[in-house]
């Protein structure tokens, strides 16, 4: 590459070739400094012209700098990451460098300088600062639990594609998955529900729920007629408040929104290492697997590098306002007998250990799922509403009309 030689460059040869009487004015009339001047003098006596050249002010030696073989490790355990799907930035890289024993592990902005010294990070000038966001957080576990579905894809053998849902469940507090599962169809109705439903079997009633704007969610926004959707309806039955976000307005649900992104990177890294999904349960198999190593090994940055398993354990779980709820539902699933009744356990200090609940002959036979929080029943039928009440203990059956 030419060195290009500036005009000032040609006066300051020119003064130092031929000496200068008064370096004071020298100096006013280049506009530099005395301590300048006798620099550029230093570099002419001792190497003529090529003195003047510009350098590097990199120091020609850095004692405390990255060693070569933990730079490989970092880059390294990027590609590692990226290859599983996972996050691979340094927040990520750091985790990674300390399971596996690299010693030193240098901090985040070091590595974040290394990567971009090598080429391996895309600018994103556009992108806005974290600090811009106004950022919200449930006080406790199960305070508030978002809910969304997102679409997939199965892929037949003659290499046809055919949709498929991935319904999933995020406590806000924690990002705790609480629930996830696929089914066919377009997300509404029974899957969404059955999700919702065995996240409550497993982590107790949320004392609220924030989803979209679906039908399959609510009708809050499609005006006054319209009957509540079915999900809403069921967890209003539970006491659950269902709160729907402001319409073209995704931020709101936020963090499920991001979920979906995480889940899909490590979704499509497993096909590209084991081929596309063919069925169902395939599927369902490795978002079990996903799920258990997003709660309890990944180290989430918005936690502080906690897992969300333990932001989730650390705190008493919120329960729905109007009650107060053990923290963890009790699920089954039964008939419905010929006589249009089903039992379930009786509350501490009931007449008997089971109580039977009336439901009508017109559901007898009826296979029937029963959620009960305590005094609270609810028995749904896929995701329809079928009673919900709060259980007498003094009596043994429990009537239609009390």
């Amino acid at each position: 590459m030419a060195w290009k030689v500036t005009a000032m460059d040609v006066r300051m040869a020119a003064a130092l070739a031929q000496g200068v009487d008064d370096v004071a004015a020298f100096c006013r009339a280049q506009e530099i400094s005395r301590e300048t001047y006798y620099k550029w003098k230093r570099r002419f006596d001792r190497e003529g012209l090529e003195g003047l050249r510009d350098r590097s002010r990199r120091p020609a030696s850095v004692p405390n700098a990255t060693p070569v073989e933990v730079e490989e490790a970092i880059v390294r355990a990027r590609k590692e990451l990226a290859d599983a799907g996972q996050f691979n930035g340094p927040f990520s890289i750091v985790d990674q460098l300390t399971a596996d024993g690299v010693w030193p592990v240098p901090s985040r902005a070091t590595i974040a300088r290394l990567l971009a010294r090598r080429g391996l990070v895309r600018p994103q000038p556009r992108k806005r600062p974290r600090s811009s966001y106004r950022r919200f957080q449930a006080g406790r576990p199960n305070e508030m639990w978002q809910s969304d579905w997102t679409e997939w894809w199965l892929v037949d053998r003659d290499g046809a594609r055919r949709p498929v849902a991935i319904a999933g469940t995020l406590d806000d507090h924690s990002r705790f998955l609480v629930g996830i599962g696929a089914g066919t169809g377009d997300g509404t109705g029974e899957l969404v529900w059955s999700v919702m439903a065995a996240a409550i079997g497993a982590h107790g009633v949320p004392m609220s729920s924030l989803t979209d704007n679906g039908l399959c969610y609510t009708t809050a926004h499609r005006g006054r007629d319209m009957r509540p959707a079915a999900f809403e309806a069921n967890l209003a039955a539970l006491g659950c408040q269902s709160i729907a976000s402001t319409p073209y307005h995704p931020q709101t649900c936020g963090k499920i929104e991001r979920f979906w992104q995480t889940l899909k990177k490590w979704l499509r890294a497993r096909e590209a290492r084991n081929g596309p999904y063919r069925t169902l349960s395939a599927l369902n198999r490795d978002l079990a697997i996903f799920a258990e190593q997003y709660n309890t090994r990944r180290a989430h940055r918005a936690l502080n590098g906690r897992t969300p398993a333990a932001v989730f354990a650390a705190t008493v779980k919120a329960r729905p306002a109007d009650r107060p709820l053990p923290s963890r539902a009790q699920i089954t699933r039964c008939h419905v007998s010929t006589g249009g009744s089903i039992a379930v356990a009786g509350p501490p200090g009931a007449i008997r250990a089971q109580l039977r609940v009336h439901l009508g002959g017109r559901y007898k036979q009826l296979p029937v799922t029963v959620i009960q929080d305590g005094l609270r029943v609810a028995v749904f039928s896929g995701n329809q509403l079928i009673r919900a009440l709060d259980l007498d203990p003094t009596k043994i059956y429990q009537p239609l009309h009390p």
